[in-house]
């Protein structure tokens, strides 16, 4: 359980404006990037790599649950300095192709420093968690003055984003440890859902083809 006064101090400076707005610009300037990437897509492909887009910036509680864990310090100025997913965007796609296309085209991009690429796609994570992890520092101006704000991209299929959703629910984050059974069946579905996604991967691709 966090620090309820370690929570509250750092929620001080959390939710200051200035840090908000910075890193509220920064998310967005990652989502219109995705949206004219989207749209070039469209033109490319005749279809759209976008189901839809999560901008979302960690709570207070969050952010300290996971530098105790951690073994850091839950204040303010550790979170900024070791975190790297305080802001993040998550873009859920329809293919595992698309993921991949997109991962190049943001590691192309100028604007953006990418700081590291996490692959859970072709390397899963034990519990079977899938998605592509870019961090990225994006550059933000605000009274003429720029900035880097660090941002955690996301690429999830639709199938990787319903799994992960499904074991967050379950056990991500609980005090009470789940049982083997549950660890297992758990990993049962997701290798399922790889199978599934290999399968819409071959349906896209067939249609595409005939097109």
């Amino acid at each position: 359980m966090e620090n309820q006064e370690a929570v509250d101090k750092l929620r001080k400076e959390w939710e200051e404006e200035k840090f908000q707005k910075k890193h509220a610009m920064a998310r967005e300037t990652v989502v219109q990037c995705l949206r004219e990437l989207n749209g070039y897509y469209v033109e490319k492909t005749g279809h759209g790599f976008i189901r839809f887009i999560e901008s979302r910036m960690k709570t207070p509680e969050s952010i300290c649950g996971k530098l105790e864990r951690k073994g850091l310090a839950p204040d303010f100025a550790t979170a900024v300095e070791e975190l790297n997913d305080i802001s993040g965007v998550r873009c859920i796609c329809y293919s595992v192709k698309e993921i991949y296309w997109i991962a190049r085209q943001i590691g192309k991009d100028p604007a953006f420093t990418i700081v590291k690429a996490k692959d859970y796609v072709r390397k899963p994570k034990k519990n079977g968690y899938e998605s592509y992890h870019i961090v990225m520092d994006v550059p933000v101006t605000q009274k003429k003055n720029t900035e880097m704000v660090r941002v955690e991209l996301q690429l999830r299929t639709i199938i990787m984003d319903a799994w992960a959703g499904m074991d967050n629910r379950i056990s991500y984050k609980r005090e009470k440890d789940v049982s083997p059974e549950m660890t297992k069946r758990i990993e049962k579905y997701a290798k399922i859902g790889r199978r599934l996604d290999k399968l819409i991967q071959k349906t896209l691709d067939d249609v595409r083809s005939v097109q």
